[in-house]
């Protein structure tokens, strides 16, 4: 099994977070289905201080099981993360995943590709 901390997973098969994709519902169907962890959308730390009800609802943890609780933010303010991963903190996560890098059209405008042969 995996460990990340002192969290041991219920099974190697993870979640990964995607924009759009992985809201509440679709990480409940997702754990019925034996992922041991399961990470919410992408939540811009900015936007989960300052939208917090909307980002709250986008970061719901999972109630029924404690290792599924994890919330990825994205930010480039070391203060205005640290804000955000308390607020989480404080609704229960277990793990914060930080996002430096998304290469999300609408996070990066299509920059991601300057290092590829692609468009």
């Amino acid at each position: 099994m995996i460990k990340i901390g002192n969290i041991e997973l219920s099974s190697n098969i993870i979640l990964a977070p995607m924009s759009g994709v992985t809201d509440l519902e679709f990480r409940r169907l997702v754990k019925r289905f034996g992922a041991g962890l399961v990470v919410s959308e992408m939540i811009a730390s900015r936007a989960m201080i300052v939208e917090s009800r909307q980002s709250l609802k986008k970061s719901a943890i999972m109630r029924d099981d404690a290792t599924s609780d994890c919330v990825q933010l994205a930010g480039c303010e070391p203060n205005v993360i640290a804000e955000a991963a308390k607020m989480n903190e404080g609704v229960r996560a277990k793990i914060i995943d930080l996002n430096f890098g998304c290469p999300a059209k609408k996070v990066v405008g299509g920059l991601f590709r300057l290092g590829s042969n692609e468009g």
